[in-house]
């Protein structure tokens, strides 16, 4: 999204650095993730799509913003949904 220019590269890391959480506990999500990737193979779902599964679980979000329609189908391990910001329900 941002190969185009190194100015824009830049200015999204300035913002970055001052807008964004980052979170360093993925690691420990890593059973979940393999989990995760078993369970739904038959999409496939990819490590992107695990790891953000794993990452709302532990934090309790059922919230997202991915360009992926699959987030529909995503459950967590006390089967809420998600809603995704980017697709509205149709």
């Amino acid at each position: 999204m941002l190969d185009f220019a190194a100015q824009a590269q830049r200015d999204f890391l300035l913002w970055a650095e001052s807008a964004l959480v980052l979170d360093t506990e993925t690691v420990n999500d890593l059973p979940r993730i393999r989990a995760l990737m078993e369970k739904y193979s038959d999409l496939p779902a990819d490590f992107a799509d695990a790891s953000l599964v794993a990452l709302c679980e532990r934090r309790r979000i059922t919230r997202v913003a991915s360009i992926d329609s699959d987030f529909t189908i995503y459950r967590t391990q006390d089967r809420r949904g998600f809603h995704n910001l980017f697709h509205a329900p149709g």
